[in-house]
């Protein structure tokens, strides 16, 4: 479906609408006076169903003027930016409980020589800056002992006291590195100006620079946090190519870039990452970037590859004075309070030592994780405390890593209780999936949870359930429709065959099956209707055409699809016709060269071309739904706009005129012929008809083909269940709207070869089919609501994963404190949560269920 955008104004669409109307009617109702049909069946019924696609195309065409309407230059972009981050921060603080009872306390010291730019260059490098330097001299400190400080003056040591506004955060793992750069982000929002640069966390995991330049990840990074800033921009000054709010953000330096976790990339992409991160931001560009000190040091000193962050200076954070850890765990305790504070007096002893579970509760990381465990909060408290004495037994806990594991694995169980096992075991899969299938990256995107399971699963699923839905559908269909003489069991049999050989075609061609699997088992059903009607001849006729056109058929759309990859869903309008004419040469010719029992070989050749002509139609369509399922969307969607689609008017234009040609090749070769009683004269009707037809189908592809989906057009930050709630908005539309005008393409074309070649599974029936399948193809496209919902469903059914998993993702946030949000992403509140959850001894890794 076309890309999205203005386009026309709205008296011109609102009268292609109506055109489009009139059309529907006016092709329906000739159709039936032209061939004496029955007005009910040919005319209401195909205008009712393209009703709900044309209001849908519609509405999403208002709602795409309404807000093109409001376009952001990036100096505005920027004010927005700056106000969803602002919020989106705030909020994370709050759920994080940083400042309850009140902040942990952070310092710092200068980091040590070696890992920064020497103090007097950093301060002549600045001064001779073009333009002056970015602030004012006069409160540098003369030495680099002059960036030491605590807690709320790591603003003024960034803004005042670093000469070229380029900082490097330094600590031990649980230090606090983080909080504090959520402290400095948010301080800075409070000082920004209008025309300052806007401060965005980006956590570098997620970055490979083997793969991606900085700002080609930086733009996509925000893309993802802040959708709104999808939306286009002016065009770049100097190559005057298009481009969107979050490039010219990027590239008029509206980005203050704050780089969180150095150390989480790969150790042989680390000095790599410093090295392009140097190339790719001038050095008078400001940029925060933190790291764990050793990790750090190491990227530094690779052998021959010696490399800092250009013009840098740097700070190290310090462990936490005892006395602050103890008044803090006392606090927590409700001693004032409750006098409880006690309790803490084994482990205040060990406070400041150098012993395990000093150094562990030396850090924020590891007293919040006591914290949590030992005072726990009274939402999620069960009972009395446990004895935080017990951390003092040295024969459990004889080095720190595992007073670390200790704390990490009994936090899960203090945050969840007694529902700690189930909630473990759903924790630990996703922390192995992101390991296993993500690279070790720390977001939790839930469109991208269906790579837990095996890659053909939701293929199989989804297939099941349309194969089964058409198997209903197309039985119930054949039996109100057909006119059959066989008996009552003899009409049952033949319309459940019918709605098997069709569920067949559907189910294993989505499935990804072999095609011998798919000919022999689509064969042998065909063969199975013409038996149960008494046609020997033609099972013979039938089973040969159906394994051939299948065998022959793969080959052919494989290729096709390949070529039209690029073509969106178009692609699946010449799909269907080149199934159709693959199937009806196919079963034409084999109709016309062997025995039928039919006196005349023009009537079998008829009668095999409408055949093949609906069969292929049919194998086309299902095969695009399958190329569909193998390409999922990567992300999720946000809205519809809409665009006239000449692609699509013009191939269903060329489906329709083709589907014309073949109805009067099998209308001629039927004698009598049907056109014969039309008042118009023969050749005029049928001419007029699939002229007529072919125009109607060409307006509704384009109204349908029009539609596209777009990421969602926030301004201020995205939480995941609203990402979710539009997604599946988007892919219901979707289905309804592509279901609907799969209906009125297929439907009327099919009729002309009805009425032509005579008999068959009638129009009604085949609409309904093909709108299934447009149905699955709309609900696909772009949107990865289907894919999520089988997922959810596999997990809860095979590893006891909570039922709702967005519920469960969405308390671990907001209650239990587990994970943090960042934009449309859910994160473990620490990394080495993450990968303690992750190296649990659960059968969570390998899944093949």
């Amino acid at each position: 479906m076309g890309s999205g955008g203005g386009g026309a104004r709205p008296g011109v669409v609102g009268l292609r609408y109506v055109l489009l109307l009139v059309c529907c009617t006016g092709a329906a109702l000739f159709v039936a006076h032209a061939f004496r049909l029955g007005v009910a069946a040919t005319a209401v019924i195909p205008v009712l169903l393209g009703l709900g696609p044309i209001y849908l195309g519609w509405a999403a065409f208002r709602h795409d003027r309404a807000e093109a309407a409001d376009v952001l230059t990036p100096q505005s972009a920027a004010a927005a930016l700056a106000a969803a981050v602002r919020q989106q921060w705030e909020a994370e603080a709050e759920i994080r409980r940083l400042n309850d009872p009140y902040p942990l306390p952070v310092a710092w010291r200068p980091a040590d020589a070696d890992l920064v730019e020497d103090w007097s260059l950093l301060c002549s490098t600045a001064r001779a800056w073009p333009g002056g330097p970015p602030a004012d001299p006069a409160y540098w400190p003369t030495a680099a002992d002059g960036l030491a400080g605590h807690d709320g003056q790591i603003g003024d040591v960034y803004a005042s006291r670093t000469p070229t506004r380029r900082l490097v955060v330094l600590g031990e793992p649980g230090a606090g590195k983080t909080m504090l750069l959520i402290r400095l982000l948010l301080d800075l929002i409070e000082r920004r100006s209008a025309d300052d640069p806007v401060p965005v966390l980006f956590t570098l995991a997620t970055w490979n620079p083997a793969l991606r330049t900085l700002h080609q990840w930086m733009a996509d990074q925000l893309r993802q946090s802040y959708p709104g800033l999808i939306t286009s921009a002016p065009a770049d000054p100097v190559t005057q190519q298009d481009q969107d709010l979050a490039q010219a953000l990027l590239d008029g330096r509206w980005i203050l870039l704050i780089l969180d976790g150095f150390d989480e990339l790969p150790p042989a992409l680390r000095t790599l990452a410093l090295d392009a991160v140097n190339r790719s931001l001038p050095l008078k560009q400001p940029v925060v970037l933190s790291s764990r000190a050793a990790e750090y040091r190491e990227a530094l000193r690779q052998p021959g590859q010696a490399v800092c962050l250009n013009g840098a200076a740097g700070i190290e954070l310090l462990p936490l004075p005892p006395e602050q850890a103890a008044s803090y765990l006392r606090r927590t305790a409700g001693e004032s309070l409750t006098g409880s504070g006690g309790r803490w007096r084994p482990v205040e002893d060990q406070l400041g030592t150098s012993s395990p579970l000093g150094r562990a509760l030396g850090t924020p990381l590891g007293l919040f994780l006591a914290r949590a465990i030992y005072n726990p909060h009274p939402a999620v408290a069960v009972g009395s405390p446990p004895d935080p004495a017990d951390l003092c037994a040295a024969d459990r806990f004889p080095a720190r890593q595992d007073i670390d594991r200790h704390l990490l694995g009994g936090f899960v169980n203090a945050a969840y209780g007694p529902d700690a096992p189930q909630a473990h075991r759903a924790l630990a899969l996703i922390a192995r999936h992101l390991e296993d299938n993500c690279g070790g990256s720390p977001d939790i995107a839930w469109w991208e949870l269906r790579n837990v399971l095996p890659p053909q699963r939701i293929a199989r699923t989804v297939a099941a359930s349309l194969a089964g839905t058409i198997f209903v559908v197309c039985t119930l269909a054949a039996f109100m429709t057909a006119s059959l003489s066989l008996g009552l069991w003899g009409d049952v049999l033949y319309c459940v065959a019918e709605g098997i050989s069709f569920g067949l075609v559907t189910g294993l061609t989505l499935a990804g099956s072999d095609r011998r699997l798919v000919a022999v088992a689509y064969a042998v059903a065909a063969g199975t209707q013409d038996l149960i009607l008494r046609v020997p001849a033609w099972a013979v006729v039938d089973v040969v055409a159906a394994g051939a056109t299948i065998w022959w058929g793969y080959p052919v759309l494989g290729r096709a699809a390949a070529r039209l990859r690029h073509a969106g869903p178009v692609r699946s309008l010449a799909l269907g016709l080149l199934g159709a004419l693959v199937g009806g040469a196919i079963s034409g010719a084999l109709s016309f060269v062997l025995p039928t029992g039919s006196p005349l070989p023009a009537e079998s050749f008829a009668l095999g071309l409408r055949d093949g002509i609906v069969t292929g139609l049919f194998l086309g369509l299902a095969y695009a739904a399958r190329i569909g399922l193998e390409a999922p969307s990567t992300s999720p969607g946000g809205r519809l706009v809409w665009k006239w689609s000449w692609p699509g008017f013009l191939a269903a234009l060329l489906l329709g005129g083709m589907v014309t040609l073949m109805a009067v090749v099998a209308g001629q070769a039927t004698p009598p012929s049907p056109f014969d009683d039309s008042p118009y004269g023969a050749w005029s009707a049928v001419v007029l008809a699939g002229l007529v037809v072919a125009l109607v189908v060409g307006l509704a592809s384009a109204v349908g083909f029009g539609l596209a989906v777009l990421r969602p057009e926030l301004a201020t930050v995205v939480g995941p269940r609203t990402v979710l709630a539009r997604d599946r908005a988007v892919s219901v539309a979707m289905a309804l709207s592509t279901g609907g005008i799969f209906m009125v393409i297929f439907g009327l074309s099919c009729e002309l070869v009805q009425v032509t070649a005579g008999g068959g599974i009638g129009s009604t029936s085949f609409s309904l089919l093909c709108g299934l399948i447009g149905a699955v193809l709309g609900g696909l496209h772009r949107t990865s609501f289907v894919s999520f919902m089988v997922t959810q469903r596999h997990l809860a059914r095979r590893y006891a994963f909570p039922p709702d998993a967005m519920a469960f993702l969405e308390d671990a946030h907001l209650r239990r404190g587990v994970l943090r949000q960042v934009g449309p992403v859910y994160q473990f509140r620490h990394i080495e949560l993450q990968r303690h959850l992750a190296e649990q001894s659960l059968t969570v890794s390998g899944l093949t269920g």
